[in-house]
């Protein structure tokens, strides 16, 4: 028998769960559910599927894959500190797909986008897109054109004191939302600073005359 202690860092929400492969190879599947030790890793046991000192990936949805070895034979009664551990660590920033933000899906940071998408709400020749929040700390999205290197930053919200923004709206010309580039999602965390928290691309879905509205619902 062999086993690993899993632990995930450096995301808010719940981990997604680990998968297992030899590399290069298929996924190997744990033999029944995992459990979770008193410390709060998850442990994952594979009864005759790996061998001892085998090497395999461990991999999780927006974390970094860990490659590492199967250790020694495992014995039913091995106390878990004994059992080989991995730790993940999240990816900052990562893509996030219109639909966790059409569906307004609990994000890895905590966040909560929700994107409402209007066509015919602006002049055909425009994409316009616009922040929107009453939540207090900095949130910001910035919007390239793809194509001279150009982009502006729409905010909501404050750093410290002061003055709060509650929306900001930009507007690309129709044919540059199809030139590859990806929004960016920036919020205030640690001591204030401004840092990137996800990204968004597929902006060629945005017909002319659309306004889409992401509102920053929750942090």
């Amino acid at each position: 028998m062999q086993a690993f202690r899993v632990k995930w860092f450096g995301a808010v929400t719940p981990a997604p769960g680990a998968r297992f492969n030899r590399p290069g190879g298929p996924a190997v599947l744990p033999d029944g559910p995992p459990r979770v030790d008193p410390v709060g890793a998850t442990v994952y046991t594979f009864l005759d599927s790996l061998r001892p000192y085998e090497t395999i990936e461990v991999s999780s949805p927006h974390y970094y894959t860990v490659t590492t070895s199967t250790g020694p034979p495992v014995q039913p009664d091995t106390p878990t500190v004994n059992l080989v551990y991995v730790g993940l660590s999240h990816q900052w920033p990562y893509a996030l797909a219109w639909a966790e933000l059409e569906n307004g899906s609990l994000l890895d940071d905590g966040d909560v986008i929700r994107a409402d998408i209007r066509p015919g709400t602006v002049p055909a020749e425009v994409v316009e897109f616009r922040i929107a929040s009453t939540l207090w700390w900095w949130k910001e999205i910035n919007v390239p054109d793809g194509e001279t290197g150009s982009s502006w930053n729409i905010h909501t919200g404050a750093v410290w004191g002061g003055a709060r923004r509650f929306e900001d709206t930009v507007g690309l010309w129709t044919h540059q939302v199809r030139n590859g580039q990806r929004l960016s999602f920036r919020k205030a965390k640690t001591a204030g600073l401004v840092s990137t928290t996800y990204v968004l691309g597929g902006l060629e879905r945005l017909a002319g005359g659309t306004r889409v509205t992401f509102n920053w619902l929750r942090e």
